[in-house]
């Protein structure tokens, strides 16, 4: 993981508590400065490229996060990185992250602790 991405995941991944659910578990976090996230942000974010300049202006981590259920996150993993495993249901006590930063696709478990 490289700083970037950890700056990412460290400013966002707290929203994870409030954002996930059990029907949506996954966490996403797509940089909108990358070429992956900002394709993907435009997906769910028709005005990303705005956002992005907005966030960069006010000098925060230009990044949009969204929550995913297992079978959608899924099927995203598999249409650009089918390197990746499968995302199963998280024990308890751990949740899903994906992090679109750096020309890749990070996948991540992590422990509610985290947050």
């Amino acid at each position: 993981m490289n700083p970037r991405q950890l700056d990412l995941l460290r400013y966002h991944a707290d929203l994870a508590a409030f954002a996930t659910s059990p029907s949506a578990p996954v966490f996403v976090i797509a940089d909108l400065e990358d070429a992956d996230g900002l394709e993907i942000a435009s997906q769910f974010q028709p005005n990303a490229v705005e956002r992005r300049d907005a966030i960069r202006a006010s000098g925060e981590i230009p990044a949009y996060t969204f929550c995913l259920s297992i079978e959608a996150a899924n099927r995203l993993i598999a249409s650009g990185w089918p390197q990746l495993r499968r995302i199963e249901t998280p024990s308890p006590g751990f949740f899903p992250l994906l992090l679109f930063s750096g020309g890749t696709c990070l996948s991540v478990l992590l422990p509610t602790s985290f947050l």
